[in-house]
């Protein structure tokens, strides 16, 4: 592929193709080669970090009610209640992504990817959020859907 012609919204557009790509291409490999959730957690820097540093302004304001919840796919996780929206989500999240502040947490001893803890410093929350594994992609294509419209609607 090409150069970017808008470097925000190619990327995360890019970003999320990839991790589609990248689950439709591992279908029929043995379990033990699929690397779904080291590929996603790689990807959380061009889906979290980058955006909080490069579009801040554009990253919706959108209510954390349970209503909301299951639109973003997130009907088990667990966000720290002090967090309201979105935009306060993400922000959070930037953190412990830029400085690697996450556990894996399996429910067995077969170290499965059960959960993603999101841990937090400093004035944060301890746990910002713990996402269940399933829930993290669908999370991130709600938030990038939200997060690409904003961007395109207010640069026309």
């Amino acid at each position: 592929m090409g150069n970017y012609a808008d470097l925000e919204t190619d990327f995360i557009e890019r970003t999320i193709r990839l991790i589609e790509q990248y689950n439709d291409l591992i279908q029929g490999l043995p379990f033990v080669e699929q690397f779904n959730y080291t590929l996603t957690i790689n990807c959380l820097l061009g889906l979290i970090v980058m955006p909080k540093e490069r579009v801040i302004t554009y990253i919706p304001r959108i209510d954390i009610c349970e209503q909301n919840r299951r639109k973003m796919g997130l009907d088990e996780s667990f966000i720290d209640e002090s967090i309201i929206d979105l935009k306060g989500l993400i922000q959070n999240l930037r953190h412990s992504v830029a400085h690697f502040d996450i556990n894996v947490i399996s429910d067995c001893d077969e170290h499965l990817v059960d959960w993603v803890e999101f841990k937090g410093s400093g004035n944060q929350p301890e746990t910002i959020a713990k996402f269940r594994a399933e829930e993290i992609f669908p999370f991130l294509q709600y938030y990038s859907d939200q997060l690409l419209n904003n961007i395109r609607n207010h640069r026309r």
